[in-house]
């Protein structure tokens, strides 16, 4: 039963060899660059802040004591209650636009109030890390890059950063531009061309790489018959004491 098993490993390392040839070809090449780099090189993110839940914003309104000072945190329903004003829907507007909208209202009851709207907690805003790396969301700042995103969520010796992908989604969801990123040559050559800053909903992702795919293929391959081989390496095991 032994020499069968042996048999059986050494008839599957040219397996094993083709599987790990065959990944290199399995990671796309992604050419989008000129969506996410940009001349001059831009430092935090083009995007106007839009407020979501479960965001906290403070209202400064000098004059009108009743939202003066007044910090709440975003309903999951979007909105806030203010005096005087009731429920408001804050959700989907930058600050800008919901001060106007306050301010408005607050005019129906004080003459001239200026009113501003502060986010003091950024809490809705996210980008992700997928593939072999410490996977989740991680909290946006708008000065976050591939290479601080990367950094800051490790490289584990299964990775093949020479084929890092940085993919950004539309707001329905839908994956529209793509660049491939060698963080490789980034890291040891110092070449940040390609350090992308990031925006909210971006995915980093790092592939494995081919050895420790074929790592993984082989163990799903031994699963099955770990036990066999278990049992027939056990009893030459114990002839050795």
């Amino acid at each position: 039963m032994a020499h069968s098993s042996r048999r059986f490993l050494g008839g599957m390392s040219s397996i094993w060899i083709l599987l790990g040839v065959s990944a290199m070809g399995c990671v796309p090449h992604y050419k989008d660059y000129g969506h996410f780099v940009v001349t001059p090189r831009q430092t935090h993110s083009q995007k106007a802040y839009v407020i979501e839940p479960p965001d906290t914003i403070l209202i400064v309104a000098p004059g009108a004591t009743e939202i003066d000072g007044i910090s709440q945190r975003l309903r999951p329903d979007g909105a806030i209650t203010l005096h005087l004003l009731g429920d408001v829907i804050a959700a989907g507007k930058t600050p800008t636009d919901l001060a106007h909208e306050i301010q408005e209202k607050i005019l129906d009851f004080y003459e001239d109030v200026q009113v501003q709207v502060q986010v003091t907690g950024f809490n809705s805003k996210f980008f992700y890390m997928a593939g072999e790396t410490t996977t989740g969301p991680r909290s946006f700042t708008g000065r976050d890059t591939v290479f601080s995103a990367v950094m800051a969520a490790g490289l584990p010796r299964t990775s093949w950063p020479e084929k890092a992908a940085l993919l950004r989604p539309n707001e329905e969801g839908e994956l529209i531009h793509r660049m491939s990123v060698n963080l490789k040559a980034m890291i040891e050559t110092g070449d940040f061309k390609h350090n992308a800053v990031l925006e909210e909903g971006d995915i980093v992702w790092i592939p494995i790489n081919p050895l420790a795919a074929v790592g993984v293929v082989t163990q799903n391959l031994l699963a099955p018959i770990q036990p066999v081989l278990n049992a027939t390496t056990t009893p030459g095991q114990l002839n050795d004491f």
